[in-house]
């Protein structure tokens, strides 16, 4: 009896083995088109997700309420400040959060610093630190590159292996540029020696009044060691203190910048000014302070207001759920 049993296991797994060769077979020998029905399967596997449109790059309704949603955290946390940071014997940090108020936004406000040459009240401090750019970025950027003339010249071979060089970029432009952008923007007919926007730290705008306002440049007194240009930039500024009519350093028409983490306003806001005059230069707290008077072109537009979905937005007011 034992022996029919072991008998028929072996049959039944040859004849499973022969099965299995045979399929292998047929489809290692199928020609394109008898697999195009099952490639095409397994394309439309995830078709119709979210996934799926995130990856294809296509605007569907769910990707427009997942990009509403991710602006609405942002939009929050906003609102939220860490009031302080403690930690305890074993290392666990605790943070006290609370929410950011109109009167809370104007007391960061008032710690600010700033000189007494001029009375108006400061309205919002925009830090100017650079947004990084790679290396890929820099070398793609066609300002930096200059394309060589002749390609054919200089293909070189080494040792059997072919190479071409299909540009030059010098090491100072390449060094300067991947330090990457500043945020604030400023607008000139002409290009100077000398952009005082690179060299800005941080700008302060001041109210003059509602239409008017006081934009304030502020530059470190003491030079860049990592960057040797801020020397020269020192010199010709200060050429500029005793005579604004040497240089073209000043001779800007309009600034603009979006906030993003500055004080005295919320995120995401755009603003534009056109410069309507140079005013002065003053030194205070370790800087130079190049001031400007402007007329106000944009003033605080929120830049996210085109994704609003409002019916989105009824759904979190009745805190409704989301299935």
């Amino acid at each position: 009896m034992m022996k029919k049993i072991t008998n028929w296991f072996k049959r039944q797994m040859a004849a499973l083995a022969l099965a299995t060769a045979s399929v292998e077979r047929d489809t290692l020998n199928q020609t394109s088109k008898e697999l195009e029905g099952i490639i095409g399967h397994e394309q439309k596997y995830n078709q119709g997700t979210l996934a799926d449109a995130l990856d294809r790059g296509e605007i569907t309704q769910e990707v427009k309420e997942l990009r509403w949603r991710m602006f609405k955290v942002l939009e929050a946390s906003d609102k939220m400040l860490i009031s302080s940071l403690s930690v305890d014997e074993e290392g666990y940090h605790t943070l006290d959060v609370k929410k950011v108020d109109p009167v809370a936004m104007q007391v960061r406000l008032r710690k600010v610093k700033i000189d007494d040459f001029d009375d108006y009240p400061l309205e919002m401090v925009i830090d100017n630190k650079e947004v990084t750019l790679g290396g890929m970025d820099v070398i793609n950027d066609e300002m930096k590159i200059y394309d060589l003339e002749e390609r054919k010249a200089n293909i070189k071979e080494v040792s059997g292996v072919t190479t071409t060089t299909l540009g030059v970029i010098d090491s100072e432009s390449y060094h300067s540029s991947i330090r990457g952008e500043k945020p604030i923007k400023v607008i000139r007919d002409l290009r100077p020696k000398f952009e005082i926007e690179k060299y800005t730290k941080k700008l302060n705008v001041r109210k003059i009044n509602d239409s008017e306002k006081l934009l304030e440049f502020y530059v470190s007194i003491y030079p860049d060691e990592y960057d040797r240009t801020s020397r020269m930039f020192l010199s010709e500024l200060k050429r500029v203190i005793k005579n604004p009519r040497v240089s073209d350093m000043i001779e800007i028409s309009g600034v603009g910048f979006t906030t993003y983490k500055s004080i005295g306003v919320k995120d995401f806001h755009q603003y534009q000014y056109k410069i309507t005059g140079f005013d002065k230069i003053v030194e205070f707290n370790g800087h130079y302070v190049i001031k400007f008077k402007a007329d106000v072109i944009v003033n605080g537009e929120y830049l996210l207001e085109k994704y609003r979905l409002k019916e989105l937005d009824e759904k979190y007011s009745k805190k409704e759920s989301k299935y």
